[in-house]
């Protein structure tokens, strides 16, 4: 797997969260399979892309997404750009918050170490999600989801979306682990899509 295929990944990873999040946002649920594998690399401690997503389907959402937004426009699926670029943004500002870095760093350790519940059961996401509103609630802008109130106003709802975002937060560092960099956003573009092409998912 070389550069560009890893940082494809990474990226997809990203997109897949932020696609999540607004189908969560819009219909009350989201896909099963890209949720599970999202949410477990909350867990995963690796900068290994292989590591994290045990295959290209855990990231179909995602890599749909990417292949949507990169050949017909960031219009046509506004919500997931305006968020992953959000998240983009709000993890750069969270690697400067030493503080914050270490509260999520121990919470999420805690919540590897519980055999009780998987990562997806309400209380993990109850938790993940009080640990966004209490670090990265807290830096500025927030990231202000759209959608219907009936899912917006739903405590399971919000919280999922909140974990969600978080999993977001890991995908940008997975992502620049991998050297990527956000003007490779608007000039990898066709490189880019050649290889998703490529990708069985």
């Amino acid at each position: 797997m070389n550069k560009l295929h890893r940082q494809t990944l990474a990226l997809a990873s990203l997109l897949q969260s932020a696609t999540l999040v607004d189908q969560l946002a819009h219909t009350g649920v989201c896909d099963s399979q890209s949720n599970e594998a999202s949410l477990k690399s909350l867990v995963t401690n690796s900068t290994n892309v292989k590591d994290i997503f045990d295959s290209p389907k855990d990231l179909s959402v995602g890599l749909n997404s990417l292949k949507i937004v990169f050949s017909k426009g960031m219009k046509n699926n506004q919500n997931i750009t305006l968020y992953s670029l959000a998240l983009i943004n709000l993890e750069k500002k969270l690697m400067k918050n030493k503080v914050l870095l270490s509260k999520i760093s121990t919470e999420i350790e805690t919540i590897k170490k519980q055999d009780f519940f998987d990562i997806g059961h309400s209380n993990s996401l109850a938790r993940l999600a009080e640990l966004y509103k209490s670090t990265l609630g807290e830096l500025n802008p927030t990231i202000m989801v759209n959608g219907a109130q009936i899912y917006l106003s739903n405590a399971h709802t919000s919280n999922h979306i909140r974990a969600l975002l978080l999993a977001g937060i890991r995908a940008v560092s997975l992502w620049k682990s991998q050297g990527g960099k956000t003007w490779h956003l608007l000039f990898n573009k066709k490189q880019t899509l050649k290889l998703i092409n490529t990708i069985d998912f």
